[in-house]
C-alpha cells in the first residue's frame, strides 16, 4: 500500500520516525513546520534513505495559511492520503504560574492548530476520503499539574477525535489518535513504537479511533 502523508508539526522525534515508517512502505512524505531550518536536515535524511520527501513551511495556528499549505502539500505529493497533526508546545509549568501570554501561545499550538488541521483535512478529503491522525498523549488520561497546557491540549483533541469519528466514518474519512503515554526522544525505540501505532491507525480499518502506546 502506498500513499502520501502530510505531517503538520514535524519534529525529530515522533514526526521523523513516522515519516520513516510510512516512507519505507513507499509513501510520499511532506514535512510541515513553522521553522524552515528544522525541516532541511529531516528531509535530507529521508531522501538519503530513498524516501520521496518534501518540506513545507506553514503555521498551523493561521487557518488561511494552513489551508493554503494543505493545498500545496496535495500538489507536492500527487494527492494526500493522510494528514497527521503532531505539533505540541511542551511546557513543564503549572497553570497558576503561567503568564497570560504563555496560555494564549500554548492553546494556539496544542488545541487551535489541531482544530484548524482537522477542518482543513476534512475539506480536502470530502470527495475522495482519507485519514486524519493526531498525536495524542497520556496526559489526556492521567493529568499532571506540572504539565497543565499540554495535558489540556491532549485531552481536548482526544475529545474532538472521539466525537467526530462516527460522522466522518460515514463519509469515508477516518480520524484517529495515537495516545502516547511515555517520554519520546529522537531516534528512540519509543519514537519508533509511536510511529508504528500511527501506521496501524492509518492502514488498519479495524483499528478504531484510538490506540495507545505502550499498549495498556
Amino acid at each position: 500500500m502506498s500513499g502520501a502523508l502530510l505531517i503538520v508539526g514535524a519534529g525529530p522525534g515522533i514526526g521523523l520516525a513516522t515519516a520513516e515508517r510510512f516512507g519505507r512502505e513507499g509513501w510520499t512524505i511532506v514535512l510541515a513546520a513553522r521553522n524552515s531550518r528544522s525541516l532541511g536536515p529531516m528531509v535530507a535524511r529521508l531522501v538519503g534513505a530513498g524516501i520521496n520527501a518534501h518540506a513545507l513551511v506553514v503555521d498551523a495556528t493561521d487557518p488561511a495559511a494552513l489551508q493554503a499549505g494543505l493545498r500545496t502539500a496535495n500538489r507536492m505529493s500527487g494527492g494526500l492520503t493522510a494528514v497527521l497533526y503532531n505539533a505540541a508546545r511542551l511546557r513543564q509549568q503549572d497553570l497558576l504560574s503561567m503568564s497570560d501570554a504563555d496560555i494564549v501561545d500554548d492553546v494556539a499550538v496544542n488545541i487551535t492548530g489541531a482544530l484548524h488541521t482537522i477542518r482543513a483535512a476534512e475539506r480536502a478529503f470530502a470527495e475522495r476520503g482519507g485519514t486524519i491522525l493526531v498525536t495524542g498523549g497520556g496526559l489526556a488520561l492521567a493529568p499532571h499539574a506540572d504539565w497543565a497546557s499540554l495535558g489540556l491540549g491532549k485531552a481536548a483533541i482526544r475529545n474532538v477525535v472521539e466525537g467526530l469519528a462516527p460522522a466522518l466514518a460515514a463519509r469515508n474519512i477516518r480520524i484517529a489518535t495515537a495516545t502516547v503515554a511515555t517520554l519520546v526522544a529522537p531516534s528512540s525505540a519509543e519514537a519508533a513504537g509511536a510511529a508504528e501505532t500511527l501506521w496501524q491507525l492509518a492502514t488498519d480499518p479495524a483499528a478504531g479511533w484510538e490506540r495507545r502506546y505502550p499498549a495498556a
